[in-house]
Parts: C-alpha cells; structure tokens; sequence
C-alpha cells in the first residue's frame, strides 16, 4: 500500500487494487486490532498536552473547579453534559469528541 501510495496519480487498474488492499487492511484490523475509546482522563490528557496548558491553566480558562479536573485525570470522575461543553468550547472540538461514554 505504501509502495502505491507514494507513486502519487495512479491509473485506474491500481486505483482500485489500492482501494480493495485499504478494505481488506480495515476489516482484518477491525477483527484483529479494535481500538477502544479513549477514556475521558485519556482524552482530557490528550487534549492539555496538546496545547501544552497545565491542570492550572485548564481552572484559571474554564473556571472549573481544580479538584473536578483532578478527578476526571484521576478516572475517579467522568465528564458530564456541562463539562463536555465546557470543554469542548475551550478546546474547540466537537462535543462528540468527549461524549462518547455518555
């Protein structure tokens, strides 16, 4: 896949021979390979250390409580509804980002 990948314009023939190879890859992952969620402490992490901000810096922008962070990192809390849009406004993702265990 990566040898037709990097031949950039394909003809049509390897167009679909690639488009058969990416199915098959996908199903045996999806049998063999299934990746969970992310947790939301997993997913609270992610998205602080991608914008490089501190549990202080998430309370002093947001405004919710440091104990509330400390938990959802902990995995003692999980987000709520209110949280979700808090945090998905502050970190400018979809809200379908973090509600998935909802």
């Amino acid at each position: 896949m990566d040898a037709l990948l990097d031949q950039g314009k394909l003809s049509a023939g390897k167009e679909l021979y690639l488009d058969a190879l990416s199915d098959l890859v996908a199903a045996y992952e999806d049998e063999h390979s299934r990746i969970l969620p992310a947790s939301d402490a997993e997913m609270l992490r992610h998205l602080m250390e991608s914008r490089g901000i501190s549990q202080a810096d998430l309370q002093r922008s947001t405004k919710i409580r440091k104990s509330t962070i400390s938990e959802i990192l902990s995995g003692k809390k999980s987000f709520s509804r209110q949280l979700i849009r808090t945090l998905a406004d502050f970190f400018n993702v979809d809200k379908s980002v973090l509600a998935h265990n909802l």
